[in-house]
């Protein structure tokens, strides 16, 4: 499979992002693989099947939209934007985060995966007490300068 090939499968993957998918993941990344994101890092596919197991614990649903990408010869680019919703964060209302990731292919697989995002849209900014002093902090930002 060339790059496109499993970057196409990859967003296909990610388009219903749930446990009972996570099968596939042996197809898509490189047995060492490594994934780093803001919350953590994890090294291995099997670490990796873990991680993916425990952040969606309770996660009514997830989806990734997929914006804009660019494949090479070692390497992609994909930006993106997940949906998802938790009870507990944002009144389970659904969320929706803007990231990019980025990443390297060895031996057909990916090997290296790095998700960059908003960690506080992403959880702070949807936890009561948390948001609320978020909130106060960016428009005393904006109504000072």
């Amino acid at each position: 499979m060339d790059n496109q090939e499993l970057v196409d499968k990859l967003k296909s993957f990610y388009d219903e992002f749930k446990t009972d998918n996570l099968d596939q993941l042996d197809d898509l990344y490189h047995d060492n693989a490594s994934l780093t994101d803001p919350i953590h890092q994890v090294v291995g596919l099997d670490d990796l099947k873990k991680y993916f197991e425990h952040t969606m614990e309770n996660v009514e649903y997830c989806h990734f939209a997929f914006d804009d990408e660019c494949v090479g010869e070692d390497k992609a680019f994909l930006l993106w934007q997940m949906r998802f919703a938790h009870p507990k964060l944002g009144n389970g209302m659904e969320i929706v985060l803007p990231g990019v990731s980025y990443l390297k292919f060895e031996d057909g697989k990916i090997r290296e995966q790095q998700d960059h995002y908003d960690l506080g849209a992403m959880l702070y900014e949807h936890v009561p007490l948390v948001g609320y002093v978020i909130d106060k902090i960016k428009n005393r930002l904006v109504t000072d300068s």
